[in-house]
């Protein structure tokens, strides 16, 4: 697995229980996470969601969930606290008023450095990036969320429209500083992803090309309807989605870098948001195809559809299978099987490993815990019924 063990793995008992070794103690690389909340806003989010994407009403279904009470277990074991969920909240509580920052640092064990999506709606809620250092053995790097800079473009541009100022006008202008800002993103090293939440907004079947009058047309009809003081917030909207998706493959394509910054995607497994039907990775195969030089990473496993992002990892050399957020949102059986999966077809160069750590310090000690658990029961077995007689 890219994130772990380097090398082709031996046939011999002693070799694989060096690569179980590795599995348990190697400091991770944490392929794609969130900022941890400050300390005011962790009350105004639900500790329930560290195991669940739901929310509202169906939220509380979780605490009968596999993966909800496998964290229980865990978390318990580790807080040495009754067996119950509300005896681990209390445990939680508890470490946030008497040693907040040991306890974070508990959390965060065995972790090299963490490449985080700063891009959510709740960025005032959040520690940016470079503070997550403190908690790792290597400076944490940023991923740049390409709708949120998008948007932000898009709306500082309304609220300094001139009414006499023509819609292609702005439009130009848009795109100008979204190209700017990219280009300058690419060359800055903090910078080492980019990311799309195209999945939750027009879905994933992006076009091969850009449909440009879609995409004016899209743009024209936000501008007639913005209202100041705004702001906008959320780009949804047909054709313009897949314009600045593109635009940054283009501009990754054509940078003079050996090393091309990659585009992460969001696919599969995500919140009541998405269009399901639209989240699969096999919408990607056209987009994949236009730029081969740029590498595509395929976040969270592309749950349910994980047979599908190790597919298409394992015919484009540019596209890579991220398989987080499954741990620890999935059931320990569900995870053994997406590693499974993946491995069907994937060769082992081509998975990434992330925690989608959010909001709470928790949530990358799970998945930590689980992802080792899973690679050491799964891994050893394939690697046994692959090298040894």
């Amino acid at each position: 697995m890219a994130s772990w063990v380097g090398g082709r793995p031996g046939g011999t008992p002693s070799q694989l229980e060096s690569v179980v070794r590795a599995i348990r103690h190697t400091p991770i690389i944490d392929n794609h996470a969130h900022p941890l909340l400050k300390p005011e806003a962790l009350s105004q989010h639900p500790l329930l969601s560290i195991t669940t994407e739901a929310s509202g009403d169906a939220i509380d279904a979780a605490l009968t969930s596999l993966a909800h009470l496998r964290a229980i277990k865990q978390l318990a074991a580790l807080l040495k606290c009754d067996l119950t969920w509300e005896a681990v909240v209390n445990a939680i509580e508890l470490k946030r008023i008497e040693s907040p920052e040991d306890w974070t640092s508990q959390c965060l064990d065995g972790i090299e450095t963490i490449l985080v999506d700063d891009g959510l709606d709740n960025e005032d809620d959040v520690y940016e990036y470079s503070w997550h250092d403190d908690y790792t053995r290597s400076g944490c790097k940023r991923i740049v969320r390409i709708e949120a800079i998008a948007a932000r473009i898009i709306n500082r541009h309304l609220l300094a429209k001139d009414p006499a100022q023509e819609p292609q006008d702005v439009f130009r202008l848009v795109l100008r500083e979204f190209d700017s800002y990219v280009k300058e993103a690419i060359a800055f090293r903090d910078v080492v992803a980019f990311k799309s939440v195209i999945c939750y907004r027009t879905g994933l079947n992006i076009s091969r090309a850009v449909d440009i009058t879609t995409a004016q047309e899209s743009f024209y009809s936000l501008v007639d309807s913005f209202e100041a003081p705004g702001p906008f917030k959320r780009l949804q909207h047909a054709g313009l989605n897949d314009l600045f998706v593109h635009r940054t493959a283009m501009l990754i394509s054509e940078s003079e870098s050996r090393w091309k910054k990659p585009i992460q995607f969001h696919t599969g497994l995500g919140d009541n948001d998405i269009t399901l039907t639209k989240a699969s990775p096999s919408h990607l195969q056209e987009f994949i195809r236009e730029y081969p030089t740029v590498p595509i990473v395929l976040l969270h496993a592309s749950y349910p559809f994980t047979r599908e992002a190790g597919y298409l990892a394992s015919v484009y050399a540019n596209v890579y299978a991220d398989i987080g957020e499954v741990f620890p949102m999935v059931s320990r059986d569900g995870q053994e099987s997406v590693v499974r999966q993946i491995l069907e077809l994937c060769p082992w160069s081509k998975v990434l490993w992330s925690t989608d750590g959010h909001w709470y310090p928790e949530t990358y000690l799970l998945a930590v815990t689980q992802i080792r658990e899973t690679l050491e029961t799964v891994g050893s077995k394939a690697m046994i019924g692959a090298y040894l007689p």
